[in-house]
Protein backbone atom coordinates (compact mmCIF):
# COMPACT_ATOMS: atom_id res chain seq x y z
CA UNK A 1 0.00 0.00 0.00
CA UNK A 2 1.43 3.35 -1.01
CA UNK A 3 0.92 6.07 1.61
CA UNK A 4 1.97 8.93 -0.65
CA UNK A 5 -1.40 9.84 -2.26
CA UNK A 6 -3.21 9.78 1.09
CA UNK A 7 -0.77 11.24 3.61
CA UNK A 8 0.33 14.75 4.48
CA UNK A 9 3.23 15.18 6.91
CA UNK A 10 3.06 18.00 9.43
CA UNK A 11 6.19 19.09 11.31
CA UNK A 12 5.89 21.47 14.25
CA UNK A 13 9.09 23.45 14.82
CA UNK A 14 10.47 25.90 17.35
CA UNK A 15 14.02 27.18 16.76
CA UNK A 16 15.09 23.89 15.18
CA UNK A 17 18.57 22.76 14.23
CA UNK A 18 18.37 23.45 10.49
CA UNK A 19 20.57 20.53 9.43
CA UNK A 20 18.39 18.07 11.37
CA UNK A 21 15.22 19.60 9.95
CA UNK A 22 16.52 19.36 6.39
CA UNK A 23 17.43 15.72 6.96
CA UNK A 24 13.93 15.04 8.33
CA UNK A 25 12.24 16.71 5.35
CA UNK A 26 14.37 14.68 2.94
CA UNK A 27 13.50 11.44 4.73
CA UNK A 28 9.75 12.13 4.59
CA UNK A 29 9.49 13.44 1.04
CA UNK A 30 9.27 10.11 -0.87
CA UNK A 31 6.36 8.82 1.24
CA UNK A 32 3.95 11.77 1.45
CA UNK A 33 1.89 13.97 -0.85
CA UNK A 34 2.89 17.19 0.93
CA UNK A 35 5.01 18.41 3.84
CA UNK A 36 3.67 21.26 5.97
CA UNK A 37 5.94 23.08 8.41
CA UNK A 38 4.07 24.74 11.27
CA UNK A 39 6.57 27.37 12.41
CA UNK A 40 6.20 28.42 16.04
CA UNK A 41 9.38 30.43 15.46
CA UNK A 42 10.40 32.53 12.48
CA UNK A 43 11.40 30.88 9.19
CA UNK A 44 13.09 33.15 6.67
CA UNK A 45 12.43 32.97 2.93
CA UNK A 46 15.97 31.63 2.45
CA UNK A 47 15.35 28.86 4.99
CA UNK A 48 12.07 28.03 3.27
CA UNK A 49 13.90 27.74 -0.05
CA UNK A 50 16.36 25.28 1.48
CA UNK A 51 13.48 23.25 2.92
CA UNK A 52 11.82 23.09 -0.50
CA UNK A 53 15.07 21.91 -2.04
CA UNK A 54 15.34 19.18 0.60
CA UNK A 55 11.80 18.05 -0.27
CA UNK A 56 13.06 17.04 -3.73
CA UNK A 57 9.90 17.99 -5.62
CA UNK A 58 7.37 17.05 -2.96
CA UNK A 59 5.10 20.02 -2.20
CA UNK A 60 6.20 21.91 0.89
CA UNK A 61 4.51 24.86 2.59
CA UNK A 62 5.09 26.83 5.79
CA UNK A 63 2.36 27.97 8.16
CA UNK A 64 3.44 31.07 10.08
CA UNK A 65 1.10 31.77 13.02
CA UNK A 66 3.11 34.80 14.08
CA UNK A 67 4.26 33.45 17.44
CA UNK A 68 4.41 30.34 19.59
CA UNK A 69 0.78 29.29 19.99
CA UNK A 70 1.57 25.84 21.37
CA UNK A 71 1.29 22.30 20.08
CA UNK A 72 -2.48 21.90 20.37
CA UNK A 73 -3.13 24.86 18.07
CA UNK A 74 -0.49 23.56 15.65
CA UNK A 75 -1.93 20.02 15.53
CA UNK A 76 -5.44 21.33 14.92
CA UNK A 77 -4.25 23.63 12.14
CA UNK A 78 -2.43 20.71 10.48
CA UNK A 79 -5.52 18.51 10.75
CA UNK A 80 -7.65 21.26 9.21
CA UNK A 81 -5.16 21.64 6.37
CA UNK A 82 -5.11 17.90 5.71
CA UNK A 83 -8.92 17.81 5.67
CA UNK A 84 -9.10 20.69 3.17
CA UNK A 85 -6.60 18.92 0.93
CA UNK A 86 -8.55 15.66 1.03
CA UNK A 87 -5.85 13.70 2.85
CA UNK A 88 -6.78 10.50 4.67
CA UNK A 89 -3.84 10.64 7.10
CA UNK A 90 -1.78 13.26 8.90
CA UNK A 91 1.69 12.11 9.90
CA UNK A 92 2.65 14.28 12.87
CA UNK A 93 6.26 15.04 13.73
CA UNK A 94 8.34 17.37 15.80
CA UNK A 95 11.88 18.45 15.07
CA UNK A 96 13.46 16.00 17.52
CA UNK A 97 12.42 12.82 15.70
CA UNK A 98 13.73 10.84 12.73
CA UNK A 99 11.55 7.96 11.47
CA UNK A 100 13.24 4.93 9.95
CA UNK A 101 12.98 4.38 6.20
CA UNK A 102 9.52 3.30 5.03
CA UNK A 103 7.81 4.19 8.32
CA UNK A 104 4.77 5.89 6.77
CA UNK A 105 3.77 3.15 4.27
CA UNK A 106 4.34 0.49 6.93
CA UNK A 107 2.09 2.30 9.41
CA UNK A 108 -0.53 2.85 6.70
CA UNK A 109 -0.46 -0.86 5.86
CA UNK A 110 -0.95 -1.79 9.51
CA UNK A 111 -3.81 0.71 9.75
CA UNK A 112 -5.51 -0.93 6.77
CA UNK A 113 -5.14 -4.39 8.22
CA UNK A 114 -6.52 -3.29 11.57
CA UNK A 115 -9.56 -1.78 9.84
CA UNK A 116 -10.06 -4.99 7.85
CA UNK A 117 -9.99 -6.92 11.14
CA UNK A 118 -12.83 -4.81 12.54
CA UNK A 119 -10.80 -2.36 14.64
CA UNK A 120 -11.29 1.42 14.62
CA UNK A 121 -7.71 2.74 14.77
CA UNK A 122 -7.42 6.48 15.36
CA UNK A 123 -3.62 6.44 15.43
CA UNK A 124 -0.89 3.98 14.55
CA UNK A 125 2.54 5.02 15.81
CA UNK A 126 6.09 3.63 15.73
CA UNK A 127 8.12 2.42 18.70
CA UNK A 128 10.25 5.38 19.83
CA UNK A 129 13.93 4.79 20.55
CA UNK A 130 16.74 6.97 21.75
CA UNK A 131 19.38 8.04 19.24
CA UNK A 132 21.43 4.90 19.95
CA UNK A 133 18.46 2.73 18.94
CA UNK A 134 17.46 1.65 22.46
CA UNK A 135 13.65 1.48 22.75
CA UNK A 136 12.10 4.00 25.12
CA UNK A 137 9.65 2.86 27.78
CA UNK A 138 6.38 1.80 26.16
CA UNK A 139 2.98 3.03 27.39
CA UNK A 140 0.54 0.57 28.99
CA UNK A 141 -1.00 -1.75 26.45
CA UNK A 142 -1.86 -5.23 25.27
CA UNK A 143 -0.01 -7.06 22.50
CA UNK A 144 -2.00 -8.23 19.50
CA UNK A 145 -1.41 -10.79 16.76
CA UNK A 146 -3.76 -9.05 14.30
CA UNK A 147 -0.88 -8.22 11.97
CA UNK A 148 2.26 -9.96 10.86
CA UNK A 149 4.08 -7.00 12.36
CA UNK A 150 3.95 -7.03 16.15
CA UNK A 151 1.43 -4.39 17.19
CA UNK A 152 0.28 -3.37 20.62
CA UNK A 153 -2.96 -1.65 21.54
CA UNK A 154 -1.93 1.07 23.97
CA UNK A 155 -3.51 3.82 26.05
CA UNK A 156 -1.57 6.46 24.16
CA UNK A 157 1.38 7.12 21.87
CA UNK A 158 3.57 10.20 21.64
CA UNK A 159 2.33 12.61 19.00
CA UNK A 160 5.58 12.68 17.05
CA UNK A 161 5.57 9.81 14.57
CA UNK A 162 1.82 9.28 14.82
CA UNK A 163 -0.16 8.42 11.69
CA UNK A 164 -3.51 10.05 12.49
CA UNK A 165 -6.69 8.87 10.77
CA UNK A 166 -8.30 12.18 9.82
CA UNK A 167 -11.86 10.83 9.67
CA UNK A 168 -11.49 9.43 13.19
CA UNK A 169 -9.95 12.70 14.36
CA UNK A 170 -13.01 14.65 13.25
CA UNK A 171 -15.22 12.36 15.35
CA UNK A 172 -12.93 12.43 18.40
CA UNK A 173 -12.55 16.20 18.41
CA UNK A 174 -9.67 18.67 18.42
CA UNK A 175 -6.48 18.51 20.44
CA UNK A 176 -6.51 20.56 23.63
CA UNK A 177 -5.18 23.97 22.57
CA UNK A 178 -5.32 25.23 26.18
CA UNK A 179 -2.81 22.57 27.28
CA UNK A 180 -0.21 24.47 25.17
CA UNK A 181 2.38 21.66 25.42
CA UNK A 182 2.74 18.36 27.33
CA UNK A 183 0.16 15.58 27.76
CA UNK A 184 -1.80 16.82 24.71
CA UNK A 185 -1.25 13.49 22.99
CA UNK A 186 -2.07 11.51 26.16
CA UNK A 187 -5.40 13.27 26.72
CA UNK A 188 -6.43 12.99 23.06
CA UNK A 189 -5.58 9.29 22.83
CA UNK A 190 -7.49 8.53 26.02
CA UNK A 191 -10.48 10.45 24.66
CA UNK A 192 -10.22 8.39 21.47
CA UNK A 193 -10.26 5.14 23.44
CA UNK A 194 -13.23 6.36 25.49
CA UNK A 195 -15.19 7.08 22.29
CA UNK A 196 -14.68 3.62 20.85
CA UNK A 197 -11.52 4.13 18.80
CA UNK A 198 -8.17 2.47 19.39
CA UNK A 199 -4.51 3.53 19.60
CA UNK A 200 -1.79 1.24 18.28
CA UNK A 201 2.00 1.02 18.42
CA UNK A 202 3.95 -0.94 15.81
CA UNK A 203 6.75 -2.49 17.85
CA UNK A 204 9.03 -3.29 14.92
CA UNK A 205 8.70 0.14 13.26
CA UNK A 206 11.33 2.22 15.03
CA UNK A 207 11.75 6.00 15.27
CA UNK A 208 14.60 7.85 16.91
CA UNK A 209 13.24 10.50 19.26
CA UNK A 210 14.70 12.84 21.86
CA UNK A 211 12.69 13.31 25.04
CA UNK A 212 13.34 16.61 26.81
CA UNK A 213 16.92 17.15 27.96
CA UNK A 214 17.51 13.47 28.71
CA UNK A 215 16.60 11.17 31.58
CA UNK A 216 16.80 11.44 35.36
CA UNK A 217 17.68 8.03 36.80
CA UNK A 218 16.14 7.23 40.16
CA UNK A 219 16.54 4.24 42.54
CA UNK A 220 14.89 0.92 41.60
CA UNK A 221 15.32 1.58 37.89
CA UNK A 222 12.80 4.43 37.77
CA UNK A 223 13.25 7.06 35.05
CA UNK A 224 11.94 10.60 34.65
CA UNK A 225 12.24 12.84 31.62
CA UNK A 226 14.45 15.83 32.39
CA UNK A 227 12.49 18.93 31.39
CA UNK A 228 13.15 22.67 31.75
CA UNK A 229 11.02 24.46 34.37
CA UNK A 230 8.45 25.75 31.88
CA UNK A 231 7.78 22.21 30.71
CA UNK A 232 7.54 21.04 34.31
CA UNK A 233 4.78 23.59 34.82
CA UNK A 234 2.70 22.53 31.82
CA UNK A 235 3.24 18.81 32.39
CA UNK A 236 2.23 18.91 36.05
CA UNK A 237 -0.68 21.29 35.42
CA UNK A 238 -2.09 19.25 32.55
CA UNK A 239 -1.74 15.88 34.27
CA UNK A 240 -3.54 17.20 37.34
CA UNK A 241 -6.27 18.76 35.21
CA UNK A 242 -6.81 15.36 33.60
CA UNK A 243 -7.85 13.96 36.99
CA UNK A 244 -11.19 15.74 36.47
CA UNK A 245 -11.84 14.17 33.05
CA UNK A 246 -14.24 11.26 32.76
CA UNK A 247 -12.47 9.70 29.79
CA UNK A 248 -9.13 9.39 31.60
CA UNK A 249 -8.83 5.84 33.05
CA UNK A 250 -8.91 5.44 36.80
CA UNK A 251 -5.62 3.57 36.68
CA UNK A 252 -3.89 6.52 35.03
CA UNK A 253 -5.34 8.89 37.63
CA UNK A 254 -4.13 6.67 40.47
CA UNK A 255 -0.66 6.43 38.93
CA UNK A 256 -0.50 10.21 38.58
CA UNK A 257 -1.41 10.76 42.24
CA UNK A 258 0.93 8.06 43.55
CA UNK A 259 3.90 9.29 41.51
CA UNK A 260 3.34 12.97 42.26
CA UNK A 261 5.40 13.23 45.50
CA UNK A 262 8.32 11.32 43.95
CA UNK A 263 8.25 13.47 40.81
CA UNK A 264 8.21 16.70 42.77
CA UNK A 265 11.05 15.60 45.05
CA UNK A 266 13.14 14.30 42.15
CA UNK A 267 12.81 17.49 40.11
CA UNK A 268 13.58 19.70 43.11
CA UNK A 269 16.72 17.75 43.96
CA UNK A 270 17.85 17.40 40.35
CA UNK A 271 17.49 21.15 39.78
CA UNK A 272 19.02 22.02 43.17
CA UNK A 273 15.82 23.68 44.39
CA UNK A 274 16.23 26.47 41.86
CA UNK A 275 13.76 29.33 41.99
CA UNK A 276 12.41 28.56 38.51
CA UNK A 277 11.82 24.92 39.42
CA UNK A 278 10.00 25.87 42.62
CA UNK A 279 7.89 28.37 40.67
CA UNK A 280 7.06 25.78 38.01
CA UNK A 281 6.02 23.10 40.47
CA UNK A 282 4.02 25.43 42.74
CA UNK A 283 2.06 27.01 39.90
CA UNK A 284 1.65 23.62 38.22
CA UNK A 285 0.05 22.26 41.39
CA UNK A 286 -2.24 25.25 41.93
CA UNK A 287 -3.28 25.73 38.31
CA UNK A 288 -3.71 22.00 37.76
CA UNK A 289 -5.94 21.65 40.82
CA UNK A 290 -8.07 24.56 39.58
CA UNK A 291 -7.96 23.49 35.90
CA UNK A 292 -6.64 26.95 35.08
CA UNK A 293 -4.65 27.02 31.86
CA UNK A 294 -2.34 30.01 31.97
CA UNK A 295 0.24 30.43 29.24
CA UNK A 296 3.68 29.54 30.59
CA UNK A 297 4.91 33.06 29.86
CA UNK A 298 2.25 34.41 32.22
CA UNK A 299 3.78 32.31 34.99
CA UNK A 300 7.44 33.02 34.25
CA UNK A 301 7.12 36.56 32.93
CA UNK A 302 9.09 36.01 29.70
CA UNK A 303 8.86 34.29 26.35
CA UNK A 304 8.79 30.51 26.50
CA UNK A 305 10.11 27.53 24.54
Amino acid sequence: MSAQPQTIAGIVIYHPDEANLLRLVGALAPDVREIVIYANSAVSSQEEDRLRAAAQGTDLSVIRPGGNLGLGVAYNALLDHTHRQGGAFLFLLDQDSLPSAGTIPRLATIHGRLCAAGERPAIVGPRPTDWSGKPLRAPPGEASDRDEAHVTRVQFVISSGSLVDCEAARAIGPFRADFFIDAIDIEWCMRANYRGYSIWMADDVLMAHELGRGLIRLPFGLLLTDQPPRRLYTFLRNQLAMLRMRHVPVGHKAKTLLALPLRIAAYLVHNRFSRETRTALWHGLIDGARARFNLPEAVFGESVL
